[in-house]
Protein backbone atom coordinates (compact mmCIF):
# COMPACT_ATOMS: atom_id res chain seq x y z
CA UNK A 1 0.00 0.00 0.00
CA UNK A 2 1.84 3.65 -1.28
CA UNK A 3 1.99 6.06 1.49
CA UNK A 4 -1.32 8.65 0.27
CA UNK A 5 -3.69 5.39 0.29
CA UNK A 6 -2.15 4.93 4.23
CA UNK A 7 -3.12 8.40 5.14
CA UNK A 8 -6.57 7.95 3.45
CA UNK A 9 -6.97 5.23 5.56
CA UNK A 10 -5.59 6.97 9.01
CA UNK A 11 -7.62 10.16 8.70
CA UNK A 12 -10.82 7.81 7.73
CA UNK A 13 -10.43 6.25 11.11
CA UNK A 14 -9.99 9.75 13.32
CA UNK A 15 -13.44 10.77 11.28
CA UNK A 16 -14.86 7.99 12.68
CA UNK A 17 -13.55 8.15 16.04
CA UNK A 18 -14.45 11.71 16.56
CA UNK A 19 -18.00 10.94 15.12
CA UNK A 20 -18.58 8.28 17.69
CA UNK A 21 -17.65 10.44 20.47
CA UNK A 22 -19.76 13.68 19.22
CA UNK A 23 -22.90 10.88 19.25
CA UNK A 24 -21.96 9.55 22.56
CA UNK A 25 -21.96 13.24 23.93
CA UNK A 26 -25.06 14.91 22.35
CA UNK A 27 -26.95 11.44 23.97
CA UNK A 28 -25.40 12.72 27.10
CA UNK A 29 -26.44 16.55 26.62
CA UNK A 30 -30.43 15.39 25.41
CA UNK A 31 -30.97 12.84 28.03
CA UNK A 32 -31.22 9.93 25.47
CA UNK A 33 -29.80 6.65 26.80
CA UNK A 34 -27.43 4.20 24.31
CA UNK A 35 -29.28 1.48 22.63
CA UNK A 36 -27.26 -1.50 25.34
CA UNK A 37 -29.40 0.27 28.50
CA UNK A 38 -32.72 0.78 26.45
CA UNK A 39 -35.43 -1.01 29.00
CA UNK A 40 -33.41 -0.52 32.05
CA UNK A 41 -35.21 1.06 34.79
CA UNK A 42 -34.33 5.22 35.62
CA UNK A 43 -32.90 5.67 38.74
CA UNK A 44 -33.26 9.04 40.64
CA UNK A 45 -30.75 10.81 42.54
CA UNK A 46 -31.04 8.78 45.83
CA UNK A 47 -30.85 5.57 43.88
CA UNK A 48 -34.39 4.26 44.51
CA UNK A 49 -35.73 3.00 40.57
CA UNK A 50 -38.78 5.16 39.69
CA UNK A 51 -41.01 1.72 40.37
CA UNK A 52 -39.50 1.53 43.56
CA UNK A 53 -40.57 5.54 44.16
CA UNK A 54 -44.71 4.61 42.71
CA UNK A 55 -44.04 1.47 45.18
CA UNK A 56 -43.17 3.26 48.35
CA UNK A 57 -45.81 5.88 47.42
CA UNK A 58 -47.98 3.16 46.95
CA UNK A 59 -47.70 1.59 50.64
CA UNK A 60 -48.00 5.42 52.22
CA UNK A 61 -51.31 6.51 50.42
CA UNK A 62 -52.59 2.55 50.64
CA UNK A 63 -53.72 1.19 54.53
CA UNK A 64 -56.85 -1.02 55.71
CA UNK A 65 -59.61 -0.51 57.51
CA UNK A 66 -60.33 -0.74 61.33
CA UNK A 67 -63.46 -1.77 62.85
CA UNK A 68 -64.17 -1.84 66.46
CA UNK A 69 -67.16 -2.05 68.47
CA UNK A 70 -67.92 1.15 71.04
CA UNK A 71 -68.59 0.69 74.44
CA UNK A 72 -73.04 0.86 73.57
CA UNK A 73 -72.52 -2.33 71.06
CA UNK A 74 -72.32 -0.06 67.41
CA UNK A 75 -69.47 -0.37 65.31
CA UNK A 76 -67.33 1.97 64.11
CA UNK A 77 -64.99 1.93 61.00
CA UNK A 78 -61.52 4.34 60.38
CA UNK A 79 -60.80 3.99 56.64
CA UNK A 80 -56.73 3.19 58.41
CA UNK A 81 -55.23 2.22 61.98
CA UNK A 82 -54.96 6.08 63.84
CA UNK A 83 -51.90 7.35 64.18
CA UNK A 84 -53.09 10.54 65.85
CA UNK A 85 -55.65 9.93 68.79
CA UNK A 86 -57.54 12.73 71.14
CA UNK A 87 -57.98 11.46 74.05
CA UNK A 88 -61.21 13.33 76.68
CA UNK A 89 -61.20 10.56 78.73
CA UNK A 90 -58.51 9.58 81.21
CA UNK A 91 -59.87 5.90 81.61
CA UNK A 92 -59.36 5.73 78.17
CA UNK A 93 -56.01 7.05 78.07
CA UNK A 94 -54.88 4.99 80.91
CA UNK A 95 -55.87 1.76 79.03
CA UNK A 96 -54.21 3.29 75.70
CA UNK A 97 -50.67 3.68 78.10
CA UNK A 98 -50.83 0.23 79.56
CA UNK A 99 -51.37 -1.19 75.85
CA UNK A 100 -47.86 0.50 74.82
CA UNK A 101 -49.67 3.02 72.49
CA UNK A 102 -48.88 6.21 74.24
CA UNK A 103 -47.26 7.47 71.39
CA UNK A 104 -50.35 7.57 69.26
CA UNK A 105 -51.71 10.26 72.30
CA UNK A 106 -51.48 14.15 70.97
CA UNK A 107 -54.30 15.68 73.12
CA UNK A 108 -56.09 15.07 76.15
CA UNK A 109 -59.15 16.67 78.38
CA UNK A 110 -58.37 18.98 80.99
CA UNK A 111 -58.94 16.49 83.67
CA UNK A 112 -56.60 13.98 82.31
CA UNK A 113 -53.78 16.90 82.67
CA UNK A 114 -53.97 16.64 86.28
CA UNK A 115 -52.91 12.86 86.63
CA UNK A 116 -49.14 12.99 87.04
CA UNK A 117 -49.08 9.21 86.44
CA UNK A 118 -50.49 9.51 82.51
CA UNK A 119 -48.99 12.77 81.74
CA UNK A 120 -45.26 11.84 82.82
CA UNK A 121 -45.89 9.07 80.26
CA UNK A 122 -47.27 11.76 77.20
CA UNK A 123 -45.42 14.69 78.47
CA UNK A 124 -46.03 16.42 74.94
CA UNK A 125 -49.77 15.79 75.05
CA UNK A 126 -51.99 19.15 74.68
CA UNK A 127 -55.34 20.21 76.36
CA UNK A 128 -58.10 20.68 74.19
CA UNK A 129 -60.44 21.74 77.44
CA UNK A 130 -63.32 20.27 79.42
CA UNK A 131 -64.01 16.53 77.77
CA UNK A 132 -67.58 17.72 78.12
CA UNK A 133 -67.28 20.70 76.27
CA UNK A 134 -63.87 20.18 74.26
CA UNK A 135 -62.34 22.90 72.12
CA UNK A 136 -62.77 22.53 68.80
CA UNK A 137 -60.54 24.86 67.32
CA UNK A 138 -57.67 23.30 70.13
CA UNK A 139 -58.79 19.98 68.28
CA UNK A 140 -58.63 20.75 64.73
CA UNK A 141 -55.11 22.39 65.33
CA UNK A 142 -53.99 18.67 66.40
CA UNK A 143 -55.05 17.39 63.05
CA UNK A 144 -56.22 13.97 65.19
CA UNK A 145 -57.42 11.05 63.36
CA UNK A 146 -60.05 10.51 66.03
CA UNK A 147 -61.46 11.56 69.09
CA UNK A 148 -61.84 9.09 71.96
CA UNK A 149 -64.55 10.42 74.13
CA UNK A 150 -66.98 8.61 77.09
CA UNK A 151 -69.52 6.84 75.55
CA UNK A 152 -72.18 6.90 78.61
CA UNK A 153 -71.22 10.85 79.30
CA UNK A 154 -70.70 11.93 75.41
CA UNK A 155 -69.41 15.66 75.04
CA UNK A 156 -72.04 17.83 75.17
CA UNK A 157 -70.93 19.81 71.65
CA UNK A 158 -70.48 16.30 69.49
CA UNK A 159 -72.61 17.65 66.86
CA UNK A 160 -70.14 19.88 66.13
CA UNK A 161 -67.13 17.80 66.53
CA UNK A 162 -68.56 15.64 63.94
CA UNK A 163 -69.21 18.33 61.39
CA UNK A 164 -66.18 19.53 61.89
CA UNK A 165 -65.18 16.22 59.80
CA UNK A 166 -63.44 14.63 62.70
CA UNK A 167 -64.68 11.38 64.02
CA UNK A 168 -65.53 10.11 67.23
CA UNK A 169 -64.90 7.02 69.14
CA UNK A 170 -67.04 6.37 72.17
CA UNK A 171 -65.42 4.11 74.41
CA UNK A 172 -66.19 4.35 78.48
CA UNK A 173 -63.46 2.08 79.04
CA UNK A 174 -64.33 1.99 83.21
CA UNK A 175 -67.20 -0.16 83.82
CA UNK A 176 -66.58 -3.69 85.18
CA UNK A 177 -68.82 -5.37 83.16
CA UNK A 178 -67.40 -4.06 79.78
CA UNK A 179 -63.42 -3.66 80.61
CA UNK A 180 -62.76 -6.58 78.02
CA UNK A 181 -64.34 -5.68 75.29
CA UNK A 182 -63.10 -1.91 75.64
CA UNK A 183 -59.71 -2.91 75.93
CA UNK A 184 -60.09 -5.28 73.03
CA UNK A 185 -61.25 -2.51 70.67
CA UNK A 186 -58.64 -0.48 72.36
CA UNK A 187 -56.17 -2.72 71.21
CA UNK A 188 -57.91 -3.50 67.53
CA UNK A 189 -57.56 0.29 67.40
CA UNK A 190 -54.17 0.71 68.06
CA UNK A 191 -52.46 -2.30 66.68
CA UNK A 192 -52.10 -3.77 70.24
CA UNK A 193 -53.97 -6.68 70.54
CA UNK A 194 -52.04 -8.87 71.73
CA UNK A 195 -51.30 -6.91 74.84
CA UNK A 196 -54.98 -6.14 75.03
CA UNK A 197 -55.92 -9.58 74.87
CA UNK A 198 -54.01 -10.76 77.63
CA UNK A 199 -55.27 -7.49 80.03
CA UNK A 200 -59.06 -8.71 78.61
CA UNK A 201 -58.72 -12.38 79.65
CA UNK A 202 -57.03 -11.42 82.97
CA UNK A 203 -60.04 -9.35 83.89
CA UNK A 204 -62.43 -12.04 83.10
CA UNK A 205 -60.91 -14.69 85.01
CA UNK A 206 -60.74 -12.39 88.13
CA UNK A 207 -64.17 -11.28 87.68
CA UNK A 208 -64.81 -15.30 87.10
CA UNK A 209 -62.85 -16.84 89.89
CA UNK A 210 -64.49 -13.82 92.25
CA UNK A 211 -68.40 -14.66 90.90
CA UNK A 212 -67.61 -18.74 91.59
CA UNK A 213 -66.52 -18.05 95.18
CA UNK A 214 -69.51 -15.53 95.46
CA UNK A 215 -72.11 -18.13 94.53
CA UNK A 216 -71.00 -20.16 97.56
CA UNK A 217 -72.17 -18.23 99.76
CA UNK A 218 -75.75 -18.28 101.21
CA UNK A 219 -77.72 -15.25 100.86
CA UNK A 220 -78.16 -14.57 105.18
CA UNK A 221 -74.15 -14.56 104.78
CA UNK A 222 -73.90 -11.53 102.28
CA UNK A 223 -73.71 -8.05 104.58
CA UNK A 224 -76.07 -4.82 104.09
CA UNK A 225 -74.14 -1.79 102.37
CA UNK A 226 -74.71 1.59 102.57
CA UNK A 227 -72.76 2.95 99.21
CA UNK A 228 -72.34 6.24 98.74
CA UNK A 229 -70.65 8.31 95.98
CA UNK A 230 -68.60 11.21 95.77
CA UNK A 231 -71.41 13.39 96.75
CA UNK A 232 -72.39 13.15 100.45
CA UNK A 233 -75.90 11.16 100.79
CA UNK A 234 -75.83 9.88 97.18
CA UNK A 235 -76.73 6.60 97.77
CA UNK A 236 -75.34 4.07 94.96
CA UNK A 237 -78.46 2.39 93.70
CA UNK A 238 -79.82 -0.20 91.26
CA UNK A 239 -78.09 0.44 88.13
CA UNK A 240 -75.21 1.90 89.02
CA UNK A 241 -71.23 1.04 88.58
CA UNK A 242 -70.97 0.92 92.49
CA UNK A 243 -74.37 -1.37 92.80
CA UNK A 244 -73.19 -3.73 90.15
CA UNK A 245 -69.49 -3.97 91.94
CA UNK A 246 -71.11 -4.16 95.27
CA UNK A 247 -73.17 -6.96 94.14
CA UNK A 248 -70.10 -9.04 92.15
CA UNK A 249 -68.66 -8.95 95.65
CA UNK A 250 -71.73 -10.42 97.83
CA UNK A 251 -72.91 -7.23 99.56
CA UNK A 252 -76.74 -6.43 99.43
CA UNK A 253 -77.07 -3.20 98.61
CA UNK A 254 -79.50 -1.06 101.29
CA UNK A 255 -80.55 1.13 98.42
CA UNK A 256 -81.29 -1.62 95.33
CA UNK A 257 -84.81 -1.02 95.67
CA UNK A 258 -84.48 2.97 94.23
CA UNK A 259 -86.25 3.86 90.61
CA UNK A 260 -82.90 6.07 89.88
CA UNK A 261 -79.21 5.21 89.62
CA UNK A 262 -78.56 7.63 92.67
CA UNK A 263 -81.16 8.43 95.60
CA UNK A 264 -80.74 11.40 97.72
CA UNK A 265 -81.31 10.10 101.65
CA UNK A 266 -81.55 11.56 104.69
CA UNK A 267 -78.79 10.42 107.33
CA UNK A 268 -82.03 8.85 109.77
CA UNK A 269 -82.91 6.92 106.38
CA UNK A 270 -79.44 5.22 106.65
CA UNK A 271 -79.49 4.83 110.34
CA UNK A 272 -83.13 3.21 110.12
CA UNK A 273 -81.59 0.37 107.72
CA UNK A 274 -78.62 -0.36 110.12
CA UNK A 275 -76.13 -1.82 107.36
CA UNK A 276 -73.26 -3.31 108.27
CA UNK A 277 -70.93 -1.96 105.86
CA UNK A 278 -70.50 1.91 105.16
CA UNK A 279 -68.48 3.10 101.91
CA UNK A 280 -67.79 5.60 99.76
CA UNK A 281 -65.99 6.46 96.96
CA UNK A 282 -63.65 9.19 96.68
CA UNK A 283 -61.56 11.15 93.81
CA UNK A 284 -58.64 13.16 93.67
CA UNK A 285 -57.06 15.65 94.01
CA UNK A 286 -59.22 15.93 97.12
CA UNK A 287 -58.72 18.01 100.26
CA UNK A 288 -59.17 15.56 102.77
CA UNK A 289 -57.29 12.21 102.94
CA UNK A 290 -59.17 8.56 102.67
CA UNK A 291 -58.81 8.15 106.52
CA UNK A 292 -60.20 12.07 107.41
CA UNK A 293 -62.88 11.16 105.37
CA UNK A 294 -63.67 8.25 107.22
CA UNK A 295 -63.79 9.62 110.59
CA UNK A 296 -66.03 12.17 109.25
CA UNK A 297 -68.48 9.47 107.77
CA UNK A 298 -68.39 7.92 111.89
CA UNK A 299 -68.94 11.60 112.92
CA UNK A 300 -72.04 11.70 111.20
CA UNK A 301 -75.56 12.84 113.35
CA UNK A 302 -76.98 9.71 114.72
CA UNK A 303 -74.25 7.03 113.17
CA UNK A 304 -73.11 5.52 116.30
CA UNK A 305 -76.06 3.56 116.57
CA UNK A 306 -74.86 1.85 112.97
CA UNK A 307 -73.36 -1.35 113.32
CA UNK A 308 -71.01 -0.23 110.85
CA UNK A 309 -69.77 2.16 112.96
CA UNK A 310 -69.86 0.36 115.48
CA UNK A 311 -67.70 -2.76 114.30
CA UNK A 312 -65.04 0.00 112.55
CA UNK A 313 -66.67 -1.27 109.17
CA UNK A 314 -66.82 1.92 107.21
CA UNK A 315 -64.29 2.29 104.27
CA UNK A 316 -63.53 5.15 102.27
CA UNK A 317 -62.28 4.02 98.24
CA UNK A 318 -60.52 5.99 95.87
CA UNK A 319 -62.64 5.89 92.58
CA UNK A 320 -59.25 5.02 90.46
CA UNK A 321 -59.31 1.45 92.13
CA UNK A 322 -63.84 0.95 91.51
CA UNK A 323 -63.71 2.30 88.23
CA UNK A 324 -61.09 2.06 85.57
CA UNK A 325 -58.86 -0.08 83.68
CA UNK A 326 -58.05 -1.42 87.39
CA UNK A 327 -61.48 -1.87 88.47
CA UNK A 328 -61.04 -5.82 88.48
CA UNK A 329 -58.93 -4.85 91.50
CA UNK A 330 -61.20 -2.67 92.73
CA UNK A 331 -64.02 -5.79 92.89
CA UNK A 332 -61.18 -7.74 94.34
CA UNK A 333 -60.81 -5.27 97.15
CA UNK A 334 -64.89 -4.89 98.19
CA UNK A 335 -65.19 -8.72 98.09
CA UNK A 336 -62.20 -9.19 100.94
CA UNK A 337 -63.58 -6.86 102.93
CA UNK A 338 -66.90 -7.96 102.92
CA UNK A 339 -66.17 -11.77 102.82
CA UNK A 340 -62.40 -11.62 103.99
CA UNK A 341 -62.36 -15.62 104.87
CA UNK A 342 -63.92 -16.47 101.53
CA UNK A 343 -61.01 -14.51 99.83
CA UNK A 344 -58.14 -14.56 102.03
CA UNK A 345 -55.47 -15.80 99.31
CA UNK A 346 -56.26 -13.20 96.54
CA UNK A 347 -54.17 -10.27 97.66
CA UNK A 348 -55.57 -6.56 95.69
CA UNK A 349 -52.26 -5.02 96.78
CA UNK A 350 -49.95 -7.13 94.87
CA UNK A 351 -52.73 -7.29 92.07
CA UNK A 352 -51.92 -3.35 91.90
CA UNK A 353 -48.12 -3.45 92.37
CA UNK A 354 -48.55 -5.91 89.02
CA UNK A 355 -50.41 -4.08 87.50
CA UNK A 356 -48.32 -0.79 87.78
CA UNK A 357 -45.35 -3.22 87.09
CA UNK A 358 -46.79 -4.41 83.43
CA UNK A 359 -49.49 -1.64 82.57
CA UNK A 360 -48.89 1.69 83.98
CA UNK A 361 -46.03 2.64 86.49
CA UNK A 362 -47.13 4.87 89.45
CA UNK A 363 -50.16 3.54 89.84
CA UNK A 364 -49.69 1.87 93.08
CA UNK A 365 -48.00 4.74 94.78
CA UNK A 366 -51.45 5.83 96.38
CA UNK A 367 -53.62 4.50 99.29
CA UNK A 368 -56.39 3.02 97.49
CA UNK A 369 -58.39 2.00 100.18
CA UNK A 370 -58.99 2.99 104.14
CA UNK A 371 -58.51 1.13 106.56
Amino acid sequence: MDKTVKIMVILLLCCAVVGAAALIMGMAWTGEQPSALVGASPTSATGMTSTALNAAANNTASCTPVTINQSDGTPITLPCQPERLIVANSDAAEMLIAFGAANKIVGVDQSTLSVPYIMDKIPNATGIGDWETPNIEEILALHPDAVISYSSYKPKNIDQIIAANITVISLDCYKLDILPSDARAIGTLTGTSTTAEVYARMIEDTVAQVNTRVKSIPDNECPTVYFESYTDYSAASNGSGSDEMLVAAGGRNIAENSSTSYMTVSPEWVVTQQPQYVMKVVSFPNPLSLAEIVENLKDREGWNTIPAVQQNQVYAIDSDIMFGPRAYIGLVYTAKILHPNTFQDMDPNAMLNDYAGKYVSETNVSEMVYP
